[in-house]
């Protein structure tokens, strides 16, 4: 950390002039300084292979460094030069409204706020009759009370089996 790296230039561009490499400007080089090194987040790497009873779960954390750029200097000398940013101060605290102010406030009229009109509710169904009710529920007993064989589940069954299951 600390130290100071050179980098080489593809491009260079100013005053309306444009520089291009092959594959570097000759030179031209950009100065900058290591900061911190880091890690970037974990990803998650999962392979799968139907089949075979294969599963493989990794993770992968790659390895950055951050720079700072100091300065970058063209074929003809140094083009800018980066100034370190300065920390802005913290807010100074406002100083307290006059209470002459406050009371200034306090005696002028109220204005009253509407409030907001409410949402229509839906419309609540009636409940049905009671005699309705009965004769819903009497149609459905019938219905359940009546002997009909239950539906029986189909299943594929090879011939031969088929012939047993009759033969039984």
């Amino acid at each position: 950390m600390g130290s100071k790296v050179d980098l080489g230039v593809l491009m260079l561009g100013g005053n309306g002039d444009t520089q291009i490499g092959t594959p570097l400007v000759d030179g031209a080089k950009v100065v900058a300084e290591v900061i911190e090194h880091l890690r970037a987040d974990k990803i998650r790497i999962m392979k799968y292979k139907n089949k075979t009873r294969r599963r493989q779960r990794m993770g992968h954390r790659q390895d950055l460094t951050r720079l700072q750029v100091k300065e970058i200097v063209g074929a003809g000398g140094v083009v800018s030069k980066v100034e370190k940013p300065k920390r802005q101060k913290k807010a100074e605290p406002q100083p307290e409204p006059e209470p002459e102010a406050s009371v200034k406030a306090a005696t002028e009229a109220p204005v009253e706020e509407t409030p907001k009109p409410r949402r229509a509710r839906a419309p609540k169904v009636a409940a049905e009759p009671a005699a309705e009710a009965e004769a819903k529920s009497e149609a459905s007993v019938e219905v359940e009370g009546e002997d009909q064989p239950a539906p029986k589940p189909r299943a594929r069954r090879s011939k031969a089996k088929a012939e047993e299951a009759e033969g039984e």
